[in-house]
């Protein structure tokens, strides 16, 4: 080993030392033991790696720097003001290319054959059943009442004593006597006898022989239960397996802890010594030991408890052979400490050896589900463990004298070690590891968010400084009372201090405490504790805001004192999921975790010897004083530090981080080797595809650093989408999107289609959404979205289905526009529509295409305002940084050991410096005059200098002013929402909806706090601003597609902007409990001159009402020369209505009426046709005629007399209606389905217009859309969304306090219906109408429908063969709010054999009919097996059909909560999935 050399006779002894030392080695390594000896000025890394050449093909571990730094309040980066960068971008990439050029590039190895692919497994589908979990069903939802009472069949008809065992045995029995009695009858000889004898015999043996194993594996096993509980078993498989392994595994742990435990020496160096380096590591050739181990069975399932007796004993050769005893290399460890300083330095070898250790520990296991499936480990002793060692300071081996020697000095070493060990992991102490954090990849010091602490006051104090006085209070804040992380100022001389003061703490667990210490400051002696008041982080997840708390604080379990303060929790936001990908929301405030790894070739001229001590220290902004320090690494020009810290960042855009490399000299000022300051926005490299680790250093002549920088956004009010990061917009994109063809087939494999559907996204944001098309992958959506842009540099992203994707098609705003002539009304003008029908691009990064996309886009300006923009206000930390700039010369003096520098204010100038040459020569940094600006305005010059290519953009024209009654003139804009804040009944998300609500055109994020502190801007376009639509809904849901709405208010649009325009105002947003909560909005308004077409006006959807009057002169079908006229509605191809049949009749007279949801009158295709009905054949047609709804005057009833005619027979007869149209916004619900009036529901107002209001307002209110004024006639009530696969209309209902003419055959007793809406707690009458059925499977079917509500079940006439078949009957069932499901099953009938089911299908009862809302619905139910089905619904909740039997009467309600019975065979259809 090399040493420095020094003068005196100090050589001679540290020489024989030396050479004591290489003999020791040279016999250990004799005897085959591997023995790692390092040069003692080598790094950690160098010596890793010599220690890891001596075993085959096996890589040291390198560990970061785990040094704990010293605890103090987080740093936190107000702003950037005064100081600029001094390295760029480019910069950071010419120096990271060369560094790469030096790295000679290893081939990719060959792939092995039968190798995991590295590409992602493709997901198991949902309908397999992996595992034991989803065999058993465990996790399955509970079954409903009825299939829960069949699943029980068995149990009521057969007790335990009729199967099992017993029930197998006797049916051998059976079967042995009656085959003998088969055989011996019928004259089968005795061969045949023995053969059932032997079959009987191989059963007998088969199932004895498994009788008696279950039977000894039960005894065992709880046998072996109490053996575990009470004795302890040996190891000596493991031990087996631990002697061989040892071998092999004890150089890869040894280069592991010389890698890690030098690294720490060498940074824990006491000034007196140079360093402290490892030399020589071994734990020898002899493995640990397991000596015992009991088991505690009866823990819970998911924890295992063990008691280990463990020992590693090395010299102890009682149980190796004498050859291993020959050959066995005891544990050395040679500490080489090197004393002097500069060139005068000698190492001398400290020799630790002979270690043995033996313990009782008791270990812990929590396991999970996910991998690595152990989540926890707890270790404690139960017993102190027993430690010996031989410590030789001086004279190696041989000449070494070992301490334990000196009298007392072993004892004081053993008990310090037990003291230090107790409170960690002595019993009833644990030391735990949590291996799901530690194998996460997520370092352990990350934090999780900040707890913002303000510390307001105490009162009441009780305390007197020691020889009298009043106490000078200060408050220590801590986490689980370990080191100080903040504390306040002291106040003097005084029993009721206030402080005022906002502390910010990094938190990587809310499983802690949160202590606040009350501390009484002296002069000069040490401060004095009065007491602590303690807060549980963990409440934090329930209420991420507690203000006002009032603690005690105590002192020895009594109170001393009350404590007032708040505490408030700001989250990391995680990151979102997008196509496969994750990305971090862009927020302006947040955690940057930086990360400093190591520097290159530093510049070493100032240093005498050639070698530096270098550490690093890390500035933020313009501040003096150093945020963080790394560790010294001595003696090195190339040091690795892998040193980290985090911060608070207030405003990451001019946040400037400042690193400097210094050379540590003891008691010489320590020389600044190089420097650099950097944007953090350029650190954080937004852009993944760029490699940016080595930037260049200034100041010196050659050097380079690595450094990486994570961002964590913090969801704190403002940070997302706030008003200071708020563009106005430019206009909007009429995107119309058409038909998609031929596009990816994802339900292949399940034999399915895709079902398509397109998500509008800019920035990752959805802004808009198609509906979706089912089964289809030649999709026609036919759909208008308008989307706001605000530059022309944004991508129009258009994904087909975010479920699984089906590729996307993208789309450029500059495309699309340009900007204007000098124009202030419009800054920028269209391009053009463009047409277009582009190839989809199929996600993965490949370059493979599949279907088209056809589309229509077209950029609409908007006008260009004044002051369209918000007040931004200061964020959390912003407010805190400047409360303690104004408290800070209140006369107050802080406790803190560090003193205040009072130097000058140091200048720094911009010298944005080349980096390393291309050519891999590093030439002295050259400083360009043009980028060297001294700092003068803060953070307006910062800016100014660094995106000089926004004021292209940026130079906006000055715009025009508009008045409040001129901006409310314009119909069509963009209005801008800034959600502020508000008081929620529970932890939500606001979703703002427009118009038809089916996508929200805005969502905040989840708040953390019942008291939300949102922030967030937001903005959606409004087609028809005196008829559209606000809808503020309240969202528990944490996913964004999903929907768990708790309270929502709606209101007018224009009403909305007139509250909001220029000012904030509340909304209070009710529930069904009407529970109350309130959220503060401010809004804009930008118009945008957009010309509708006829089938986007609100005028162009609504309800239509139709009253069919009576029927003339229609064509006799009959031989009688009459007919049995009946009449059909088709809206769009799906009935919507057939009325009753009239009997021998050719004018027949109706009288009936019905509504129905018009989504287009441009295109709508509304017909009627007459048929006439037969009993025994199919319908036959009287005529047709078409009703025209483009020319009705919307609320005006207009009479039409329809001409009915048929190809065969010409013009015949006439059809007399009455038809209303009522304007409405048609609300689509997001399901999964491809007809429009089953996806949608009836918003009930229009503006202020209450929609459906009776007579008064079809006929007074006929000029609304002539834009007259309008006046609020009251509140809206929402039909609840049918289940998927159900659609329905009322029919004859009660809204609004107006009674519509129903269908004469509706119950009488309509108009009694309680008022109490909810399925009925009293049985009811419900009358079911079975209308009819299309799109069957078979066309040459006899179809007949049965009916099944609880326990009833009744059966319809069978028709003709026919696809479409109608019935037109009528039934009464008993429903209540314990009946919820009418089951349907359509047959065939067959005159011989089974009938076959040709579809099935069940209706929500309750969905449909609401008591006291809409007791009478018209509903279609798609089927199981194809088709539709058609039927009304009708209830009546004060006729009940059990009232006439009250003995009777307890036996049906029973039988209705329990339905079906369980002696109701036929009640169970084992063709339906449902009740099977």
């Amino acid at each position: 080993m090399a040493t420095n050399p020094s003068n005196g006779s100090g050589q001679q002894p540290h020489e024989s030392a030396d050479t004591q030392l290489h003999n020791i080695m040279n016999h250990d390594a004799s005897k085959g033991a591997i023995v790692h000896s390092f040069d003692p000025d080598a790094s950690p890394q160098q010596k890793a790696a010599t220690a890891g050449n001596q075993c085959h093909q096996l890589k040291s571990v390198t560990h970061k720097d785990s040094a704990a730094q010293d605890k103090k309040e987080v740093a936190v980066d107000f702003s950037g003001g005064g100081v600029l960068p001094t390295i760029t971008v480019e910069d950071a990439d010419r120096a990271t290319k060369e560094e790469q050029g030096k790295t000679p590039e290893t081939p990719s190895a060959a792939t092995v054959p039968g190798e995991y692919t590295s590409s992602v497994a493709p997901a198991i589908p949902d309908w397999y059943k992996v595992g034991w979990r989803a065999v058993a069903n465990i996790d399955a939802p509970p079954l409903e009442e009825g299939e829960e009472k069949d699943k029980h069949v068995l149990q009521l008809f057969l007790s335990e004593q009729y199967y099992g065992q017993w029930y197998h045995n006797a049916a051998l029995m059976f079967f042995a006597v009656f085959a003998s009695h088969f055989l011996t009858r019928f004259g089968f000889g005795w061969g045949w006898l023995i053969i059932l004898l032997s079959i009987c015999n191989t059963y007998y043996v088969t199932s004895m022989a498994r009788v008696r194993r279950c039977a000894r594996d039960d005894i065992q096993r709880e046998l072996v239960k109490t053996r575990l509980a009470s004795e302890h078993e040996s190891a000596d498989w493991m031990n087996n397996f631990l002697d061989r392994f040892w071998l092999i595994y004890e150089p890869v742990l040894s280069a592991t802890i010389v890698a890690s435990v030098d690294q720490i020496l060498s940074t824990t160096t006491p000034a007196f010594l140079d360093s402290l380096r490892l030399t020589t590591f071994t734990l020898g050739t002899k493995a640990p030991r397991i000596d015992k181990v009991r088991t505690f069975p009866k823990t819970p399932d998911d924890v295992v408890m063990m008691d280990w007796g463990i020992s590693f004993t090395p010299n102890d050769v009682s149980d190796i052979t004498p050859r291993q005893a020959a050959q066995k290399v005891n544990p050395k460890i040679v500490l080489s400490v090197r004393m002097g300083k500069g060139l005068a330095t000698a190492a001398i070898p400290v020799l630790l050896e002979d270690i043995a250790f033996s313990g009782l520990m008791r270990i812990r296991l929590k396991l999970m589900s996910n991998f690595p499936h152990v989540q926890i480990v707890d270790i404690s002793f139960l017993e102190k463990p027993v430690i010996d060692y031989v410590l030789k300071p001086v004279g190696g081996e041989s000449l070494g004298f070992d301490i334990a020697h000196i009298p007392g000095l072993q004892s004081f070493i053993r008990d310090m070690v037990h003291a230090t060990l107790g409170p960690m992991m002595y019993d009833p102490n644990v030391f735990t590891l949590n291996l799901e954090q530690l194998l996460s990849g997520v370092p352990l010091d990350a934090a999780i968010g900040v707890i913002q602490v303000t510390i307001e006051a105490a009162r009441g104090l009780k305390a007197n400084k020691i020889g009298g006085g009043s106490p000078d209070p200060y408050v220590s804040i801590s986490i689980n009372n370990r080191q100080e992380l903040a504390r306040t100022k002291y106040k003097e001389s005084t029993y009721n201090p206030t402080w005022m003061e906002t502390k910010f703490i990094l938190v990587n667990s809310l499983q802690e405490t949160l202590v606040l210490s009350l501390i009484d400051y002296n002069d000069h002696r040490k401060d004095t504790p009065l007491g602590a008041t303690t807060f549980d982080l963990e409440g934090l997840l329930e209420d991420a805001t507690r203000e006002g708390l009032e603690l005690p604080v105590l002192k020895d379990g009594k109170e001393r004192g009350l404590m007032r303060f708040n505490v408030n929790y700001f989250p990391v936001l995680k990151p979102e999921t997008v196509e496969g990908k994750e990305i971090v929301p862009q927020t302006n405030v947040g955690i940057a975790r930086l990360t400093i790894h190591q520097a290159k070739e530093l510049d070493a001229t100032k240093s005498l010897s050639g070698d530096l001590n270098p550490l690093v220290k890390v500035f933020l902004g313009k501040s003096h004083s150093y945020t963080h320090k790394s560790q010294i690494i001595k003696h090195t020009n190339n040091p690795v530090w892998e040193s980290a810290t985090e911060f608070i960042c207030a405003d990451k855009a001019s946040s400037i981080i400042t690193i400097k490399v210094v050379d540590e000299r003891d008691f010489l000022k320590d020389p600044v080797v190089g420097y650099m300051s950097v944007r953090l926005v350029d650190l954080l490299q937004p852009d993944p595809t760029l490699d940016r680790e080595w930037w260049p250093l200034n100041g010196c002549k050659s050097g380079k650093v690595r450094l990486s920088c994570e961002w964590k956004p913090l969801q704190m009010a403002g940070a997302l989408s706030g008003a200071d990061q708020y563009m106005p917009p430019i206009g909007v994109v009429r995107l119309w999107l058409q038909k998609a063809t031929d596009v990816k087939n994802v339900e292949a494999t399940l034999g399915g289609k895709s079902d398509p559907y397109v998500r509008v996204l800019v920035n990752n944001v959805t802004l808009g959404r198609t509906e979706v098309i089912n089964n289809n992958l030649n999709p026609e959506w036919d759909q208008i979205i308008y989307i706001p842009v605000h530059s022309l540099r944004e991508a129009n992203y258009q994904h087909l289905t975010k479920d699984r994707s089906l590729g996307s098609v993208e789309l450029h705003i500059n495309d699309l526009a340009h900007e204007s002539s000098p124009d202030l009304q419009y800054r920028y003008e269209s391009t053009g529509p463009k047409e277009v029908a582009e190839p989809i691009k199929l996600d993965g990064g490949s370059d493979s295409y599949k279907g088209k996309l056809h589309y229509r886009a077209e950029f609409i300006p908007a006008l260009n305002l004044k002051n369209v923009h918000f007040d931004a206000g200061e964020n959390e930390i912003q407010k805190a940084a400047h409360e303690a700039q104004r408290n800070h010369g209140n006369g107050s003096s802080s406790s803190s050991s560090s003193s205040s520098s009072s130097r000058d204010e140091e200048e720094r100038f911009v010298t944005v410096t080349r980096p390393t040459t291309e050519t891999g020569t590093n030439g002295p940094h050259q400083t360009d005059s043009s980028e060297s600006v001294r700092t003068s305005g803060g953070r307006d010059a910062e800016l100014e200098n660094v995106a000089p290519s926004t004021t292209a953009e940026g130079s906006v024209k000055e715009g025009i002013e508009l008045s409040r009654e001129e901006l409310l003139k314009h119909q069509s804009g963009i209005i801008i929402f800034n959600v502020i804040g508000g008081h929620l009944k529970k932890k939500a998300r606001l979703d703002v909806l427009l118009d038809d609500g089916y996508w929200p055109a805005f969502s905040t994020l989840k708040s953390h706090s019942t008291t939300a502190q949102w922030s967030q801007v937001g903005e959606g376009f409004l087609k028809e601003l005196d008829f559209g639509r606000v809808w503020l809904r309240l969202n528990e849901s944490g996913d964004p597609d999903k929907d768990d709405i708790i309270a929502e208010w709606k209101g007018s649009a224009k009403a909305f902007l007139e509250d909001t325009l220029d000012r904030r105002s509340s909304f209070t947003l009710k529930d069904e409990d009407d529970n109350m909560s309130t959220v503060e909005i401010e809004a804009r308004y930008v118009p945008v001159p957009v010309k509708l077409l006829p089938r986007e006006s609100i005028n162009n959807q609504g309800i239509l009402r139709v009253d069919v009057l009576a029927g003339k002169d229609l064509r006799a079908a009959d031989k009688t020369g009459k007919s049995d006229p009946f009449a059909v509605f088709v809206l769009n191809g799906m009935k919507v209505f057939t009325s009753e049949t009239k009997k021998k009749t050719l004018n027949p007279d109706w009288s009936e009426s019905f509504e129905v949801s018009v989504p287009s009158r441009e295109m709508a295709d509304l017909s009627v046709e007459v048929f006439d009905w037969n009993q025994l054949e199919q319908s036959k047609s009287l005529g047709k005629g078409t009703i025209n709804l483009r020319d009705i005057e919307p609320f005006q009833a207009s009479e039409q007399m329809l001409q009915l005619s048929s190809e065969k027979h010409g013009a015949k007869g006439q059809v007399a209606v009455r038809v209303v149209f009522q304007p409405e916004i048609i609300a689509k619900s997001r399901k999964a389905t491809s007809t429009f009036s089953t996806a949608g529901r009836a918003m009930t107002q229009i503006g202020s217009l209450p929609l459906g209001a009776g007579k008064g307002v079809i006929h007074g209110l006929g000029s609304v859309f002539r834009k007259s004024s309008h006046e609020k006639l009251g509140t809206s009530q929402v039909v609840p969304e049918a289940a998927t696969g159900q659609a329905s209309h009322p029919v004859g209902n009660t809204v609004g306090g107006e009674t519509i003419v129903a269908n004469t055959a509706a119950f009488p007793s309509l108009s009694r219906t309680p008022s109490s809406s909810g399925p009925p707690s009293e049985p009811g009458t419900l009358r079911v109408t079975m209308i009819s059925a299309k799109d069957l499977s078979m066309t040459d079917a006899k179809p007949y429908v049965v009916i099944r509500v609880g326990d009833k079940e009744i059966k319809t006439k069978h028709g003709n063969k026919t696809s479409s078949p109608e019935w037109n009957e009528s039934f009464n069932f008993a429903a209540s709010a314990h009946i919820s499901k009418l089951h349907i099953w359509i047959r065939d009938h067959k005159t011989l054999g089974k009938d076959k089911l040709l579809a099935q299908g069940e209706v929500d009862i309750w969905r449909h009919i609401q008591v006291g809302r809409s007791t009478a619905a018209e509903v279609t139910v798609e089927l199981q097996g194809g088709g539709q089905a058609r039927l009304r619904l009708e209830f009546d909740a004060e006729n009940n059909p059990l009232a006439g039997n009250s003995s009777m009467m307890s036996l049906d309600r029973s039988q209705l909560q329990t339905s079906p019975s369980r002696f109701s065979i036929r009640g169970r259809r084992p063709e339906s999935t449902e009740d099977s």
